[in-house]
Formats: structure tokens, C-alpha cells, sequence
């Protein structure tokens, strides 16, 4: 018998032991090895990186896609509309510990291991602003 009562009293109170507790909880109950993309709830609410999320469906057919439930149903809807578009199944995951997880993850059933799966704004460049003058040199006329 390689339990004792210990171990079975504490998996009876708390729930089976789980390996890596903090990036599950993070990653709304898979791991970062399994992510093929993740959005932050912010960049969810913003509908930052929907063109990218449908290309990622397109790319990863056989995922499933965990959506946080802290995000209401009308925020979430763009996206749950493209999973169905592509016949992607999802979950809404409602746990306690959801407040630091993300707001979606597209994650596979095993490992993936992919580099980049955090979505990143394009760099928009900013238009040249011309230099403000100094009030002296307003004042003495320089740099006319």
C-alpha cells in the first residue's frame, strides 16, 4: 500500500495533487507546453488579436479552446463565433482561480512545446512631430 491516511484525507479535502498547480492555473487548466496561442482578458475585451486567433484555428484544427468565464458571454462572443465557424470546440472554464489566468488559450491534449503562442500588437509608427522649440529660443529667435 504506498498511500497512507495522510494522503488520502488530503486528496479527499483539496482534490487529486497536480503537477505545475500555478501555470494551470494560469493557463485555465492546461499547460504552457500544450498552448498553440494565448490572449490576455484585455486584449479579449479590446478584440485585440481576433485576425489572428481565426488564423490560429485555421492552423491548429485539432485544438480546443478554453475561454475564461471571468469575461462576460457578449465579450466573449466574436470569438466563440470564429471556434464554431471552424468547428472548434471550446470550454468556458469557471474556477476560483481564474483571476489570474488568461483569457483564452487554444491548447492541444498533449505537448506542443510552440515558441510563440502570446499575441503582439503590430508596431504602429508614429507620425514626425515637429521639434518644439525652447521658449528661448522662441525668445532670441534662434532656430528660425
Amino acid at each position: 500500500m504506498s498511500k497512507n491516511m495522510d494522503d488520502y484525507l488530503q486528496e479527499g479535502m483539496y482534490g487529486q495533487k497536480q503537477t505545475k498547480p500555478d501555470e494551470r492555473r494560469l493557463f485555465l487548466g492546461s499547460l504552457r507546453e500544450r498552448a498553440a496561442f494565448v490572449l490576455t482578458r484585455d486584449q479579449i475585451r479590446d478584440k485585440r488579436g481576433l485576425n489572428v486567433f481565426e488564423e490560429k484555428l485555421k492552423k491548429h484544427p485539432d485544438a480546443h479552446v478554453l475561454f475564461n468565464a471571468l469575461l462576460s458571454l457578449d465579450t466573449l462572443s466574436p470569438y466563440r463565433r470564429l471556434a464554431l465557424k471552424h468547428g472548434i470546440r471550446y470550454t468556458i472554464v469557471d474556477e476560483k482561480s481564474n483571476k489570474s489566468g488568461y483569457g483564452l488559450v487554444l491548447t492541444y491534449d498533449h505537448a506542443v512545446d510552440l515558441n510563440d503562442i502570446f499575441y503582439r500588437a503590430p508596431k504602429i509608427k508614429e507620425p514626425d512631430r515637429p521639434k518644439k522649440r525652447s521658449w528661448l529660443d522662441k525668445l532670441f529667435g534662434m532656430n528660425d
